[in-house]
């Protein structure tokens, strides 16, 4: 289609497109809406399909089968921890890409495995029946976590599958997701850094765009790859103007049926805690990195992982500082409650009150037990290992649900990986970390008094990695199998955990029997409401579980003009001289060198309307045939608001076109056999 015929439909487009909104569980979609609005009917069989064709991703993020012997795509950003301990110092996969030619030549990846969503059932009137109304709120809680961990055991037993109690609307609903899980995977392909998110941080949540953001990995079961009956198969040419596009992928989380005084919450502390936890990661990473090359590369995985998150943190403390998102949500509530009876609003007082008394508390349960205290990988280890010893003493019920029976397949695969470990890295970072915790707990805090004693930061973690032997995995398995061993070590780093466990499990025990008991409460009673009054067009919050949105490739208007919707392969190699060649813009020899040779016209990434968030990476874009067209990685900066509401006037998901894939394996990679494969 000609540039000026392009941009003139996708401009009428943009006038008269309906609104895409909704992440929806596949056993509730909008088929009528569809069919309405698209002309497009989903039968079940279609469904069970995709469903079964698309995958989660232990490391977060999507994927999806591409051919029925075991292949998988995702983003290179997803895959990129798996690239990355597969990496040394003399071999570095993150920067010089990979192609194993033959099955032989795949690599196995440590602790990386997949979900395949099998079956979901309703059990919110089962896990109901174990509440009663004289029950206090964390009462009620603890009977919730005893009949989730009974039924997800029982399910376990007579399925053979890893189970899964998805809450759905905060509280409302409860559902038991049942997966097959994959734990054998195999790097086929992956392109260099430099492409796949050619224009670095620079770029990230910016439209146009040039990244082939793609990585394949293989499955394999007793050694040798598997079949399956179910994968998506290529499109010939990509997306088509207007037509419906669905996203099939696993959305991290959202909070759209969250009250305006929660989202001045997360406003006015949690955003900005994590904001400035992130701001000074960065700093430490850069510093590390300074040091030489190889602490470099050590460090280049998180940093890439911060960076992202900060300008994340950055576009959601602007969306909620506007003048949309919480006024809005303000209106909305204000209208409603003029429907509600005085008894109808307790549950917005009440979780009004829920948030004034965790206000106090938060700062202490950040550097205690939530995001602040994940000082580095050992540390973490060590954290599960005095865990594990201490919950599997309880009855199955009444553990954190993390070491529920059911869960722990899961925790044995974060425990005994294989993936490396580097001793001066592990130091700072736990220097870093803890120097952190005291600053911001003082060093009065009695959990701080406990960890350090009178020593400095610096001579205790000098102890601590003189003395353990965590980064052993035959001694972390001996302790795993043994909660004796775990209870009598007297390993200095199993030791700092147990100092610093009982404030931080105090502090656990808090949020878990208060603030999301609740939580769940007070939003069970206001989806019900809700509910009563939009019926089932009121989807439920995003919970990195498999969910459809529906969408199609449209551009947008800014203040500098019209964004037409798709790019092409000769504005990279554009964008790259206009930068100098210069990193971030500096595109890989392998590009370089068969520029001559490339279709200019080749379309590289483009827009949709799909309703996505952080997790959707990886998710397979597909049209009504069922057939891949592209793979989502990212969204532009207005959609940084997504997370509390939904607005496509500018706010776009961003997919690589199926067909800059095909052509770069085939031209620039010549990867005939994987090309071959996914054409079928």
């Amino acid at each position: 289609m000609k540039p000026i015929a392009l941009f003139l439909y996708g401009l009428l487009l943009t006038t008269t497109t309906v609104a895409d909104e909704g992440m929806w569980p596949l056993n509730s979609l909008p088929k009528e809406k569809i069919q309405e609005n698209y002309g497009t009917s989903l039968d079940d069989e279609w469904i069970e399909h995709v469903q079964k064709s698309c995958l989660r991703v232990s490391i977060g993020g999507s994927a999806s089968f591409v051919s029925p012997h075991g292949l998988i795509m995702t983003n290179h950003h997803v895959g990129s921890k798996a690239i990355y301990d597969l990496s040394t110092g003399e071999q570095n996969l993150m920067e010089k890409g990979f192609y194993a030619e033959s099955l032989d030549k795949e690599l196995k990846c440590p602790n990386l495995y997949v979900d395949q969503l099998v079956s979901i059932q309703d059990v919110s009137e089962e896990i109901a029946s174990h509440l009663s109304p004289e029950m206090t709120l964390s009462e009620k809680e603890k009977a919730r976590k005893e009949a989730i961990a009974s039924i997800k055991e029982r399910a376990q037993k007579q399925s053979g599958l890893q189970p899964q109690i998805v809450t759905l609307y905060k509280g409302a609903r409860f559902h038991l997701y049942l997966y097959k899980r994959y734990s054998d995977l195999r790097l086929v392909m992956c392109p260099e850094k430099a492409i796949a998110s050619f224009g670095g941080d620079a770029e990230n949540f910016e439209f146009p765009r040039y990244s082939l953001d793609v990585t394949f990995f293989r499955v394999y079961e007793n050694g040798e790859p598997i079949h399956t009956d179910h994968y998506l198969r290529w499109s010939q040419g990509g997306p088509r103007l207007g037509e419906a596009l669905f996203v099939f992928g696993h959305p991290g989380g959202t909070d759209r049926i969250l009250t305006s005084k929660h989202l001045s919450c997360y406003r006015d502390l949690i955003y900005p805690l994590f904001f400035q936890y992130v701001e000074e990661r960065i700093a430490f990473f850069e510093e590390f990195g300074e040091i030489s090359e190889e602490n470099r590369r050590i460090a280049s995985k998180d940093k890439n992982s911060f960076n992202n998150s900060l300008k994340v943190f950055k576009g959601l403390i602007k969306g909620l500082d506007g003048e949309t998102v919480i006024p809005n949500k303000e209106m909305e509530e204000e209208k409603l409650f003029q429907t509600l009876s005085v008894e109808e609003q307790k549950p917005w007082e009440a979780m009004d009150q829920c948030l004034d008394e965790m206000k106090t508390y938060y700062t202490d349960y950040f550097f205690l037990e939530g995001r602040g205290s994940r000082f580095s990988k050992m540390y973490g280890w060590a954290k599960h290992l005095v865990r594990v010893a201490e919950e599997q003493t309880k009855p199955n019920g009444k553990r954190f649900k993390e070491y529920t029976d059911s869960e722990l397949p899961t925790l044995e695969l974060a425990i005994l990986t294989t993936e490396p470990v580097y001793s001066n890295y592990e130091k700072a970072l736990l220097i870093d970390g803890l120097n952190r915790f005291k600053r911001n707990l003082g060093e009065d805090h009695p959990a701080v008094r406990a960890a350090l004693g009178e020593k400095s930061v610096e001579d205790v973690v000098e102890e601590v990695m003189k003395g353990t032997e965590l980064a052993d995995l035959e001694y972390r398995q001996k302790l795993y199998q043994n909660g004796k061993e775990i209870q009598n070590s007297q390993d200095p780093l199993i030791k700092l955990v147990k100092a610093i466990e009982p404030y931080a499990r105090k502090l656990r025990n808090k949020i878990e029997d208060h603030y999301e008991a609740t939580q769940k409460d007070s939003y069970g009673k206001i989806t019900h409401l809700l509910l009563d009054k939009h019926g089932e067009s009121l989807y439920p919050d995003a919970t990195f579980t498999l969910r459809m949105s529906i969408g199609s490739m449209i551009g947008y208007q800014e203040k500098s003009g019209f964004v037409n919707p798709i790019t092409t392969l000769d504005g990279i190699f554009a964008q790259a001289a206009a930068n100098n060649h210069q990193a971030p813009y500096a595109l890989p020899p392998s590009w370089r060198e068969k520029e001559s040779s490339l279709n200019p016209s080749t379309p590289f990434n483009f827009v949709s309307t799909n309703d996505i968030i952080g997790g959707n990476s990886g998710s397979p874009i597909i049209n009504a045939e069922g057939d891949v067209v592209g793979l989502i990685f990212d969204g532009n900066a207005h959609s940084f608001t997504w997370d509390f509401a939904f607005d496509q006037e500018k706010g776009r998901a961003i997919s690589v076109h199926s067909e800059i894939i095909r052509h770069a394996l085939k031209n620039v990679y010549h990867a005939e056999p994987l090309l071959k494969e996914i054409d079928g």
